[in-house]
């Protein structure tokens, strides 16, 4: 054969494997499309075999979307747009006073008396009746304020726009600002804080973590770990959110594959609680709180009570 005809060969053969190829690789991605749709429909991508140690025991309505509450002994402080509905665990309404709806309401925290509704760039604190207690405002004209939690002495607020923890006094004097040990990524907003007696922890959700801080403001722990598996933090940006039991666990809320996980304070895992087809499926975090050992989730005007067996 002449060299023309080898190279002819030779170019015959390589347009059949760069096809080969192509074909390939089409068929590939359609079969993670084909993979992909079914997980959306399905919800359960990770744990379709999960059995729960929580069932639903009841469920109630409010007359507006909740976008944060609280439990504190036994009472619920639902924070609406407009409204804030102080309720029994069982949704009976206790009282409620009315909100600036222009005002976004992002968290919730209450202690004794005073109730305060933490908004993108100042805290007002309220007591029971509605009374407007005191004000207090960001140190910085560009901060987004995420979360608060309240110890004895001091309110802690995460910026997810400066990324850090500003320490307040309870009278609202700026005390510090607290930065992670980690560096804190928060993509999403995601910034989550919750305090534990006088101990104060947060999520690092890009970094898949959760730290912990004392009053001081000292660094003093972190755990986690990324993955699908329950026990570990998926996505981008995860946990979304904490909360404590009354046995002092924490309880995250995860979204993606939305689920409910429980560990103990060291970061040891304990159990996967709800899984998305029980928390009503999407993407989205739900937001949670519990009491004794009833599990609260709330989705849109509805929340769903879970009776938990073993013990949180």
């Amino acid at each position: 054969m002449t060299k023309k005809g080898w190279r002819i060969l030779l170019n015959i053969a390589v347009m059949l494997m760069v096809a080969g190829f192509v074909a390939y690789m089409f068929s590939s991605v359609n079969e993670q499309l084909s993979d992909t749709v079914t997980v959306a429909k399905s919800g359960e991508s990770f744990d379709s075999d999960f059995v729960s140690a929580c069932t639903l025991e009841t469920s109630f309505t409010v007359p507006q979307d909740v976008r944060r509450f609280k439990i504190i002994d036994d009472v619920m402080y639902i924070v609406t747009d407009d409204s804030v509905l102080i309720t029994s665990t069982g949704g009976s309404r206790i009282s409620a006073f009315a909100i600036d709806a222009s005002r976004k309401t992002v968290d919730v925290a209450v202690d004794g008396d005073e109730i305060y509704l933490l908004g993108h760039q100042e805290v007002n604190v309220f007591d029971k009746d509605g009374g407007l207690v005191n004000t207090f405002e960001a140190c910085s004209d560009n901060s987004l304020f995420a979360s608060i939690a309240l110890t004895k002495d001091c309110a802690f607020i995460t910026d997810a726009e400066n990324l850090n923890i500003n320490r307040f006094t309870r009278k609202g004097d700026f005390a510090g600002f607290i930065e992670s040990r980690h560096r804190f990524v928060i993509p999403t907003g995601e910034f989550d804080i919750e305090a534990f007696g006088d101990t104060v922890y947060c999520v690092n959700s890009g970094r898949h973590l959760i730290e912990s801080y004392l009053p001081d403001g000292r660094f003093l722990a972190s755990f986690g770990v990324p993955g699908s598996a329950a026990g570990a933090f998926s996505g981008c940006s995860n946990p979304a959110s904490i909360v404590f039991t009354s046995g002092g666990r924490l309880l995250t809320s995860e979204k993606g594959n939305p689920r409910v996980c429980l560990y103990e304070r060291s970061g040891r895992f304990v159990e996967m609680l709800l899984n998305a087809r029980m928390l009503g499926g999407g993407h989205e975090a739900y937001e949670i709180q519990t009491s004794g050992n009833r599990l609260f989730v709330a989705c849109r005007k509805e929340i769903k009570v879970f009776r938990c067996k073993n013990n949180m």
